[in-house]
């Protein structure tokens, strides 16, 4: 029959890689997940071009995901340091430094 060894159809609208975001949140708030999410967002234009659509769209999630993740960990780490830099600053304070 004509037509049955044709590729599937890509969706309307190809997903983004978020490489973007994975790269800020790599330099500015978490190494490592920030590194996971740059493979994820890497991943995403080949497996399109590929025609792995469903793939494409779930590395795209993931890259999002892990740049959330890396995003909250630094945001975490910034609010702890600076609790406990006043915590000391307090400290110091209360010894008549």
């Amino acid at each position: 029959m004509y037509g049955q060894n044709l590729p599937p159809e890509p969706p309307q609208i190809k997903p983004s890689n978020n490489l973007v975001w994975a790269i800020l949140t790599t330099i500015l708030c978490c190494l490592p997940f920030g590194i996971v999410a740059i493979i994820y967002a890497s991943k995403v234009d080949g497996q399109w071009a590929s025609g792995n659509y469903g793939e494409a769209y779930e590395s795209s999630r993931k890259a999002k995901n892990w740049s959330l993740i890396a995003a909250a960990v630094g945001a975490l780490a910034i609010v702890i340091y600076v609790i406990l830099m006043c915590a000391g600053l307090a400290t110091l304070g209360q010894q008549g430094y």
